[in-house]
């Protein structure tokens, strides 16, 4: 309305003008004053681009990451100058191309990683790496809450780094270890390094058996002696059934083994039973793997039916030769040849998935996993382990049994994923975060257990991750992620204080300054964005001066007809 408004009282106000010198007989001057009058107060409202622009400017860092607007109007390119900035500071500018050759860029990058969540028992690993040699002697320790040392390294000059220093939590819930650096000219400074320890779970396993053997009975015992709360069912005749559990489980003599009131978090099934079970439990079976994980140890004597199953699962297996295979699963190298060979039951896994879970070499893997948030299905393809135990390679057993149960069972007690769009969000600067969890409710942020300070998120887009929400925190410490006030935090996680990590600050802020250079292509050609806007103070000065010359001519012929 207003964009109207003011154009159209402008133009009444001039012709009522222009009505009254004729009425008085005015001269050509006078109707040429007034209606550069009014055409002056039109241009206080929207001032014309008549101004040539700068197309190549150079600013100061310090001045872009300011909260004063700068008009970037025509411009084409910015020549930045001093410190690199983070990619908050840069992602909302005008579409400009930016210069880098003037940034005060350091040759030395330091890299700080570590697990932000791990399990109460779990080893704190940090990770630290510098690209260049040390200009001087460094001491850097790892400090518990307590303020006690856990660990530390003492580097020297020239070298270049690339170490670790680890603890071990002793509590659960969210700790906070420091950081301390030390410089041998006696300048000291400590940062902050937020964990989140979990409890551990206690999940319940079942394996049913189709026979004894040398596998099976060792795989029971590697159970029994881990921990494992399981029970062991194992077919000795077709109408009797080995029961007996293991590390206080009590024994489940319900029928409805397979249904989601079953106490079991994790099912191991031998795929010979398949033909022995009922039209009921196989389409138990079915969803079974989509509340719970369902294990099938494959063997060769499996029947076509089952091999429906797998392929109606969109994990089809092919017949085919039965080989040994010798490594190719990470912790086995490959010209150890006194381990035992493995052998594939003569089965084949057809097109895995893009992000299913291959152990051991594609082509003939030794356990083929699924887990997703609707399926938790996993083949084992492989036999003759217990071999590796009576070779005197019990850790190597232990470690290729526990790398398949805990992929089966990483979906238990996991969140919703959320993505967190900076390695070290800071206070007062623009976090990302998104999640498929955020398609039917916006998210708010509050402090750790302070929900009367809560902040709602600002929708911006959707990605690959889900809907995605920005927040900026004022304050440093840890926060809480919700969906809702009555239910669980979706995530906790921690604000870094500006002044916390300033080396690694130095070495994100080059990077991204470099990639967001990259990115950024430039505006289109545009004629009229070569053009900015006349200044207000400029149609202000030329009113002011068209109004005295007015005022004056008034009093000048006012002055004639009194004399």
């Amino acid at each position: 309305m207003i964009d109207f408004l003011i154009p159209g009282l402008c133009l009444l106000a001039c012709l009522a003008s222009l009505v009254l010198l004729r009425r008085r007989g005015a001269k050509p001057f006078d109707y040429g004053l007034q209606l550069a009058i009014w055409l002056s107060a039109w241009m206080l409202w929207q001032p014309p681009a008549i101004i040539p622009a700068e197309r190549n400017i150079s600013i100061d860092s310090k001045q872009l990451a300011s909260s004063n607007p700068i008009n970037l109007n025509g411009v084409e390119n910015i020549s930045l100058n001093g410190e690199p900035l983070g990619r908050d500071k840069l992602r909302d500018l005008a579409p400009v191309r930016l210069e880098l050759s003037k940034i005060q860029e350091s040759d030395s990058r330091w890299e700080f990683d570590w697990q932000r969540q791990i399990t109460l028992g779990d080893s704190l690993k940090l990770k630290v790496h510098n690209n260049q040699p040390l200009t001087e002697n460094l001491r850097i320790s790892l400090l518990n809450p307590y303020g006690h040392i856990e660990d530390s390294l003492e580097l020297k000059v020239g070298e270049v780094i690339q170490a670790q220093l680890t603890a071990t939590p002793k509590l659960a819930g969210p700790q906070l270890y420091r950081v301390r650096t030390e410089s041998e000219a006696g300048e000291t400074h400590t940062d902050p390094l937020p964990i989140l320890v979990r409890e551990p779970l206690q999940p319940k396993l079942l394996m049913w058996l189709a026979r004894p053997s040398f596998e099976t009975a060792a795989l029971s015992r590697w159970l029994r002696q881990s921990g494992v709360t399981a029970q062991v069912m194992t077919q000795l005749a077709p109408e009797i059934i080995r029961k007996e559990t293991f590390n206080g489980l009590p024994l489940t003599e319900s029928a409805d083994l397979f249904t989601n009131e079953s106490p079991f978090d994790l099912v191991i099934l031998d795929s010979s039973l398949w033909p022995q079970f009922s039209v009921l439990q196989k389409r138990q079976l079915n969803e079974l793997a989509t509340t719970k994980s369902l294990l099938w140890l494959v063997s060769d004597d499996s029947s076509e039916e089952f091999l429906q199953y797998a392929a109606s699962h969109s994990m089809p297996l092919q017949r085919g030769e039965a080989p040994h295979l010798h490594s190719g699963f990470g912790y086995q190298k490959a010209d150890n040849a006194e381990i035992p060979p493995l052998r594939n039951p003569g089965l084949i896994a057809l097109q895995p998935g893009s992000r299913d879970y291959l152990l051991g070499n594609e082509e003939t893997p030794l356990f083929w996993g699924r887990s997703s948030q609707r399926q938790h299905l996993g083949l084992i393809l492989f036999s003759d382990s217990h071999r590796w135990l009576t070779s005197g390679f019990a850790t190597e057993f232990a470690s290729l049994w526990k790398s398949i149960i805990d992929y089966q069972l990483k979906h238990l007690g996991s969140q919703q994923p959320v993505t967190l769009s900076d390695q070290l969000p800071r206070t007062q600067e623009r976090i990302t975060l998104c999640s498929p969890l955020f398609s039917d409710q916006s998210p708010f942020l509050s402090e750790f257990h302070d929900n009367s300070r809560s902040t709602r998120g600002i929708a911006t887009s959707n990605s690959s991750q889900g809907q995605c929400y920005s927040f900026w925190p004022q304050n440093s410490g840890w926060h809480q992620l919700w969906t809702e006030l009555e239910g669980e935090s979706v995530l906790d996680f921690y604000i870094f204080a500006k002044e916390d990590w300033p080396l690694w600050q130095q070495s994100l802020n080059a990077r991204e300054t470099q990639l967001m250079a990259a990115a950024r292509l430039g505006p289109e050609a545009n004629n009229h964005a070569n053009r900015v806007l006349l200044g207000r103070q400029w149609p202000a000065l030329i009113l002011l001066i068209l109004v005295c010359t007015s005022w004056w001519r008034e009093r000048r012929t006012l002055n004639r007809l009194l004399s």
